[in-house]
């Protein structure tokens, strides 16, 4: 049976464009209907059944990424493929975060590039493992629960009940060491799931998980508590053994509707957190923070500098008042100014020390916290820009090459550099390949074998060098070192000598 494909573009030539290629004929996918708007394709998906959406970004009213995130929450089976004339990585981001297979510029959209695309989608769907869907729905969970994205529960007639789970997971873990943790505690409650009784688990940094269980049975309200408190046990259990942590539990009541069920977790949620935060008050900046918000810069990630500078100022209590709200601004700011000395950038716009007083006098918490987002926002923005001009590369491909340079030394493959940097493998290996002409393997073996040289030079063992620069296969090393070089270490190593 035919795959059966919904091309959704408010322009007739692309529409035409696309009905006309010939690989149709073929009748492995058949074009199975044409929308001119979001709320057109919305109502043929209402009444008929389809395999993959090819979707404009850049459509009047709700564009694309609204059109994406509606079909992520109401169709979370369907595959998507993005078209644009724009090359805008915010849109990028925001529709392969919604599940979009690609995202492809229409001036360089083939025929053989969409079937190719279209081959690629459908290939991956009968391969979608249990798990794979299971992240997928927690995913769209995390982005209703924490978020302002749509429930996936809209058509789930279950009764559902939630337990809030704290477990301090370590001030010496690095962020993706804390995510990783996060990750396999998730994985530890929902296997807990069986038949007509799933769990959910999100991770809320930075140590709570909401364990959200769906009961397809009727059964009663005891019978889910005594459930859910198996459910703990039998988790904690293997936390404690596997991760040496411990945790605490809160039930929440059982609702019959789930938005009453969100508020009433938000809201025990944020009553947790801000204990939190009166108990840690601190009126400087941690070297924690300094740390992630000057890697947040070098990222290029606003919303991760955004979320850490209101996340700072929400542990400024009330009765702290303005003075502790200045210190943190002549804090942050200071921060910036080295950021801005680094990468050679003009920050005319920052309020000079004279002016902090008043400028912290004219704003109350929240709007200082906002003011100065934006300014980070700014910079980091002007950074991005000047990075991109020097090196001519998009925001996201400097990101992977960033990841890789940081990351060389461990076990990198595809797959983790786009989960790494936020965004899906067969959009990443494209567009890396587009611009710098070499694939994710080939540049992380030059950058692997620039830093064997430097071990080299400081006189390393010719195995430890091989393991610290990431290659796990000695010969593999020597092979690729002699590629790349021209010659065996020790013979470049005689050369470097001789010079």
């Amino acid at each position: 049976m035919p795959v059966k494909v919904l091309i959704v573009d408010d322009e007739a030539v692309f529409r035409n464009y696309i009905r006309n290629m010939t690989f149709w004929k073929k009748e492995e996918f058949c074009l199975a209907g044409e929308a001119r708007s979001t709320d057109e394709a919305m109502q043929f998906l209402a009444v008929q059944e389809i395999d993959i959406v090819i979707l404009d970004v850049s459509m009047p009213g709700k564009n694309g990424v609204v059109l994406s995130g509606m079909i992520a929450s109401q169709y979370p089976s369907l595959s998507m493929i993005a078209v644009s004339s724009f090359d805008d990585y915010d849109y990028v981001r925001e529709i392969l975060k919604n599940g979009a297979h690609d995202y492809i510029l229409k001036h360089r959209l083939t025929e053989k590039q969409l079937e190719e695309t279209l081959v690629a989608v459908r290939d991956k769907r009968k391969g979608i493992s249990a798990w794979e869907s299971k992240v997928k729905l927690r995913r769209q969970a995390q982005a209703w629960f924490f978020g302002d994205g749509e429930s996936p529960f809209t058509s789930d007639n279950s009764r559902k009940a939630v337990m809030l789970i704290h477990i301090p997971l370590g001030q010496e873990l690095t962020e993706p060491g804390k995510k990783a943790v996060a990750e396999g505690i998730a994985k530890i409650f929902e296997e807990n799931s069986v038949e007509k009784e799933d769990v959910l688990a999100l991770y809320r940094e930075p140590d709570r998980f909401v364990v959200l269980t769906r009961f397809y049975d009727n059964v009663s309200e005891a019978k889910m508590k005594e459930l859910q408190e198996y459910h703990k046990i039998v988790s904690e259990d293997t936390i404690r053994r596997i991760y040496a942590l411990k945790l605490t539990a809160d039930y929440c009541p059982v609702f019959f509707s789930d938005s009453a069920m969100r508020s009433y977790v938000l809201h025990k949620l944020r009553q947790e957190e801000e204990k939190d935060v009166s108990e840690a008050m601190t009126l400087t900046l941690t070297i924690c923070q300094q740390k992630e918000l000057f890697q947040a810069i070098e990222d290029g990630d606003g919303s991760k500098a955004e979320a850490l500078i209101h996340h700072i100022f929400s542990g400024i209590m009330t009765e702290a008042g303005q003075s502790a709200c200045l210190v943190i601004v002549r804090e942050l700011l200071e921060l910036i100014q080295k950021a801005a000395v680094e990468y050679r950038i003009d920050l005319d716009f920052l309020p000079e020390d004279f002016q902090l007083y008043e400028y912290a006098k004219m704003r109350n918490k929240d709007k200082l916290a906002a003011s100065i987002a934006g300014l980070y926002s700014n910079v980091i923005r002007e950074i991005g820009e000047k990075k991109k001009a020097e090196t001519g590369f998009s925001e996201i491909v400097e990101m992977a090459v960033s990841y890789l340079k940081k990351n060389y030394g461990q076990s990198v493959s595809l797959r983790t550099v786009a989960a790494g940097i936020g965004t899906n493998s067969s959009y990443l290996s494209r567009i890396f390949h587009d611009e710098t002409g070499r694939t994710i393997t080939d540049y992380l073996n030059e950058i692997r074998i620039e830093a064997a040289k430097e071990m080299l030079a400081e006189r390393y063992a010719l195995k430890d060098i091989a393991v610290r620069s990431g290659f796990n296969n000695y010969t593999y090393f020597l092979k690729i070192f002699k590629d790349y070089t021209g010659r065996t270490p020790k013979e470049y190593l005689n050369e470097s000598s001789e010079k």
